[in-house]
């Protein structure tokens, strides 16, 4: 079995070292093969991931979990995720949640009016009867809000899935009763991408910041160096928003 895994993030490597973080977290817990699709942003029309329209995007990549399903010649099941999280669970569990005959699975959560959708599953097919073509989408100045909005607390079209999948900068959960820990406040993410402009804060959790430095230093150590084409640490140009 191989698991189908799209990870949003930016074009110019701003969220490497988190890519590396992430993706190592997610190999060393996870026992079927896990073939990873990083969206980027490019100028290469022909992709999938080139030519959106993302000048209302609140990140380099929000609107692209919508294209997935196309990427997938709406066959099979495919995850979507954020790049900015740690796993610490096998992803094999998260690719086999039963999705109880609707499109996607998502964590309730309270910023969208329903649901979070910074981790989902998704059944292509199932799907592609909601969706616009992907020409049009990528035209669509607000079609990610669109699409929260039409999916967002909708129980005939989201499934829950365990908020264990996506506890958001660790809640109240101890360590141990996390499953896919996500640093969702950019402001106080400890890698701090060049493309977040906003003002820096402390993280409200001082473990929080410590797992992932204990992380990163784990992957470093163990010579994991995720394939970054044209990327290196440093300041880059970003292509949008």
């Amino acid at each position: 079995m191989t698991i189908r895994m799209f990870i949003g993030t930016s074009a110019n490597g701003e969220d490497a070292e988190a890519e590396m973080v992430y993706e190592y977290s997610i190999r060393k817990n996870t026992s079927e093969d896990v073939n990873i699709t990083w969206m980027r942003q490019t100028h290469d029309v022909e992709s999938v991931w080139g030519g959106w329209n993302t000048h209302r995007w609140s990140t380099p990549f929000s609107g692209y979990r919508w294209g997935i399903p196309a990427a997938c010649n709406f066959e099979g099941r495919a995850i979507y995720t954020d790049p900015d999280m740690i796993n610490f669970r096998d992803i094999a569990d998260l690719w086999n949640t039963d999705l109880k005959n609707k499109p996607i699975a998502a964590r309730r959560g309270k910023r969208f009016d329903g649901h979070e959708f910074c981790v989902m599953v998704i059944d292509c097919a199932m799907i592609a009867s909601h969706l616009i073509p992907l020409s049009r989408m990528k035209s669509i100045e607000e079609h990610h809000h669109r699409m929260i909005h039409k999916f967002s607390g909708n129980d005939d079209l989201v499934c829950d899935l365990d908020p264990r999948w996506n506890c958001l900068d660790g809640e109240d959960r101890a360590v141990n009763d996390m499953w896919i820990l996500h640093y969702t406040n950019m402001a106080t993410q400890p890698w701090r991408p060049a493309w977040y402009t906003g003002k820096h804060e402390t993280h409200p959790r001082q473990d929080m910041i410590d797992l992932w430095y204990s992380m990163k230093s784990e992957a470093l150590n163990s010579n994991y160096v995720p394939n970054i084409p044209n990327v290196a640490f440093g300041p880059y140009d970003i292509i949008g928003r």
